[in-house]
Formats: structure tokens, sequence, C-alpha cells
């Protein structure tokens, strides 16, 4: 027990002895450069949509409503259309010459497609294109008038509805004409509907399901048919719906089928990453239901092939990868804060980290802190510190547009770029009545400061001698201007004077040697009658 007082009463002293010193805090700010993206652009992510938000036509592509051309662009593109089929509706004129008199008639397609020519027979189009219907018109007349030159045109377009339902808002007869696809009808869809399985039933009973997202996305025309009077198209629940968001070609909300993977959505559906993708760690955002923590989320290195499977809802995210951005160090006269220094001194020395974009150099450095230096800053002595090498930056030639040996020095990672202060004094010590620090001013020689300092002191200057030291310790001629930092000193050539001084020092020696006895057999004292 006594021990422990002992140790813990040596400690007290310790610290009390050491509570003058300042404890260093690690707060340094980060300044980027003005070349790299802003902060919240680098890591702001895009929001996932939500299936339930997204119109199943937005999400292949397509229009939401198709609005039916009017009736003279319909007949303009019925005639121009190889593949326009024989509608219910439709009107024909036949024209051709019996004998020498001219017969001319118009026509209309009944509801079983087939038209009536008086005194001929009939022509049935089902199944045809206008072009096959027309063919077969003419070749009935030709049958009985050889020689009557006939013709057959178009002079009007049929239209019918058919009959939309399944994974919809709300059953409708959706109207349509000979040159409706399935995907101009299917706008009633919500954003669970099926995409790769529509199944159409036409009028004579027979189903037939088609995928529309290879129909749109892969061009396969085969899957997006021709509707027809009387169909009948279902729209089936989707079996597997997947969310693809970021650094992909083509993001997007996609319908996998049986037995594809993370690797199809992402090559595949998704188009493969974009050069900012980091495609080693995919984001799979999954919703469980019946368990108390209900989103699981995994990461997929998907840089090679990835066989990883996905289920119905999952939510996949390719992020971009994360900016290696090198930083140099910057201490010194520079503010921490980007606001401009408007006051001619800074109150501490400051120090932050600058993020420098790929290349950029000393100059790009300097202009980009320009606001951050002040009037004490001095900028004409500022150097980069690499390893162990001290490279000289005239970083006030480079704000003024002069040039610098340096300037295009590119930055490195672990520079520091350090930035003495100018202070604007000149001390004045020595053989005189006042001395100290006063304030610089501009042209003045050091006979001045002197005065300032209450000039020379007889008693230890007698033949009012001085030198003149630079800041970097440098000797000076005596009639030169004195500049910031400059210590003018009045030599000490009295004799009361340097023996004075002898004597002083000698004092301060004792004085500090008997302290430190004193504080040593106080603390043996106190030990010792623990």
């Amino acid at each position: 027990m006594k021990q422990t007082l002992r140790l813990g009463l040596l400690c007290l002293i310790l610290i009390l002895s050491l509570s003058a010193w300042p404890l260093a805090a690690d707060n340094t700010p980060i300044a980027r450069s003005p070349l790299l993206p802003a902060a919240e652009e680098t890591f702001a992510t895009s929001p996932i949509p939500k299936v339930s938000e997204v119109p199943f036509t937005v999400q292949l592509g397509i229009a939401a409503t198709t609005v039916q051309p009017a009736a003279g662009e319909r007949l303009l593109a019925a005639i121009s259309s190889r593949i326009y089929p024989v509608t219910p509706g439709d009107t024909v004129l036949v024209s051709y010459t019996e004998g020498k008199n001219p017969v001319s008639a118009s026509l209309q397609v009944d509801s079983s497609y087939r038209v009536v020519l008086p005194g001929l027979g009939v022509v049935d189009g089902t199944g045809r294109t206008f072009m096959e219907f027309s063919q077969a018109i003419q070749t009935l007349i030709l049958t009985y008038l050889p020689f009557s030159v006939p013709r057959v045109s178009l002079l009007g377009t049929g239209s019918f509805t058919v009959t939309v339902r399944g994974e919809v808002t709300s059953t409708s007869e959706v109207p349509a004409w000979g040159l409706s696809r399935l995907s101009t009808v299917i706008g009633t869809a919500t954003g669970f509907a099926s995409s790769r399985k529509v199944r159409i039933t036409r009028a004579d009973g027979v189903s037939t399901e088609y995928d529309l997202f290879k129909a749109l996305r892969q061009g396969d025309l085969d899957q997006n048919p021709l509707v027809k009077a009387g169909d009948i198209i279902t729209l089936l629940p989707a079996e597997r719906i997947v969310t693809l968001v970021g650094e992909v070609v083509r993001p997007g909300i996609y319908q996998l089928t049986s037995g594809e993977t993370l690797d199809q959505l992402l090559t595949v559906y998704g188009g493969g990453f974009l050069p900012s993708a980091h495609a080693s760690e995919v984001i799979v955002q999954r919703q469980v239901s019946g368990q108390a923590n209900p989103l699981v989320v995994n990461r997929v290195d998907a840089s090679g092939r990835s066989n990883f499977v996905l289920e119905h809802l999952d939510e996949v995210r390719v992020t971009r990868i994360p900016a290696n951005v090198g930083a140099v160090i910057v201490e010194g006269a520079v503010a921490v804060s980007s606001t401009p220094q408007t006051t001619s001194s800074l109150s501490s020395s400051g120090r932050l980290f600058y993020q420098f974009y790929p290349g950029e150099t000393i100059k790009d450095l300097v202009v980009a802190l320009a606001d951050r230096f002040s009037s004490v800053s001095d900028l004409g002595s500022a150097y980069i510190q690499r390893g162990n090498t001290l490279i000289p930056i005239n970083a006030q030639a480079l704000l003024s547009g002069k040039t610098d040996p340096q300037a295009a020095l590119k930055l490195a990672e672990g520079d520091r770029f350090i930035v003495p202060f100018n202070q604007l004094l000149v001390t004045v010590a020595g053989g005189v009545l006042k001395p100290g620090i006063y304030p610089y001013i501009p042209d003045k020689k050091a006979s001045y400061y002197i005065t300032m300092a209450g000039g020379f002191d007889p008693a230890k200057n007698r033949n009012r001698d001085f030198t003149i030291t630079g800041k970097n310790g440098e000797k000076i001629a005596a009639d030169a201007v004195v500049l910031p930092e400059y210590v003018v000193t009045a030599k000490m050539n009295t004799f009361s004077a340097m023996n004075g001084q002898n004597i002083a020092n000698t004092v301060t020696v004792v004085g500090l040697v008997a302290s430190v006895v004193s504080i040593l057999l106080n603390i043996i004292y106190i030990t010792n009658n623990l």
C-alpha cells in the first residue's frame, strides 16, 4: 500500500511538472484540388428505383400510350408496307374492262376477311398480306375476263380492338389496326407483368407466348407480332425481376429467365462494366421476409465470371472504383480555412492535407491555395521537402505570373510544402537602452531601429558599433536597408557590459541548478515519510 502511494505521488508530481506542455490533437483539415470532382459527387450514389413505381412500358423503353395514326397516315403506311395484312373494314377499289366498258367497284373486307366480286366470285384474305390479296383478286378477274387489265387499290384501312388482361391495371379493349404490334397495345400492364412471356390467344383459340425483351432489345420482330382482330392478350406475372444500377452501360429493371445468373445480368442485360466500375465488389441487396433483419447485403466479386444466383426483386449496385487520390502536406504560414485572409498575420502555424489530381504541378498547388496565404507568408522562401531533399519554390513568382524553374514539377505522394513566416518585425539587441522587437517599416536602415530602441546605451556601447544579421543568419552590410526578421545588434564593447553579462549568465546557471536540487530533495523527503 505504501509503495503504491509513493508511485502515485511521483506520478502526480510528474503530471504537474508537465502540465504546461500543450497536448496536440490531429485535426488536420483537407483541401481538395479544384481539378478533382466535388466530394459529394465522388461519394454520391444513385437511388435504386422501385419496381412498383416504374411502369412496365418504361422498363422496356417504349411509350406508355400509343396514339393511333390518323386515317390518312394509316392508308399511306399500309400502301407502302409489304407486310400490311388484310384487315376487316379495309376498303378496296377494283377496276377493270369488260369488253369495251370500264368497270369500277368499291368493296369492303367483311369480318371473315372476304370480299365479293359481283358476278365473278369471292376472294378470301385470311392470313394474306394486302399485296397477296390484291394478286388473288386480279387472278380471279383474269380467269373470267382474260383481257380486262384489272387493278386493285386500297382506299382505306380497317380498325379493330383487342382484349388485354392479366397483370394489368384493368382489363380493357385496346384499339388497333393492321400494323399494330404487340408492344403497342400493352400500356395498361403493371410493373410486375412479365415481358418474357406474353400470351396471345387468336380468334381460332390457338395460344402462343412471346418474349418482348428479345423483340425490343435484340431486334427479334418474330417476338413482337402484329395483332389481329379478336386477339386476347394475357400478361402473366413476372417470375424474376432484378434492378441494376451504377457503373454499367445500361442500368435498368430486367427480368431474368431460368438459369441466368449475375454474370448474364451484368454482361448481357447491363451491357458490361464502365471503366469506372468496381467490379470486384458488386453489392446485391435482398429483402427477406419473416426475419428480424429483413435486409441481406452480399458483396460479390464479379471481375470474372460470376455464377451468383439472383432472386426475385434483388437490387444490384455496381459501385465506382474508390479514387486513389494522392495528398501532400502543406504547413507553415498558411490558413487552414479557405476564407480569404484579410489580416496582416496568422495567429499560428497552419497545417493541412492537399489532395491533388494526378499529374498536378507545384504551380497548380500554389494557385489553388492562393487565398490561404497572407502578408506574413514568406512565399519567396517556400520549399518542397521530398524525402531528405529540399526543393526551393518561389511561390511569389508563380502567383505573379513569372516563371520558376520548379513550376512544372509534379506533386508526389508524401511531399511537404512548407511556407515560412515572414514576420514584419525587426529585432534590436545588445547595447541599446530598450532592446526588443519593433515593427518593420519599409526602406529604413539600422539607425532608425536603434533610435526606436532608445539609442545606444553609453554604459554598454562606447563607439556606436553594430552588426546586422539576415533572417537566415547571414551577415548584412551596415548601410543596407533592413528587411523583416533582420537582427540589429549593438556591440557590447565596455568593461562593465561584458563583465555584467558574464555575471548574469553565472547567476542564471547557479539559480537553475539550485532549483533542480531543491525539487529532487523535496521528492526524496516526501517519499521517505510516506
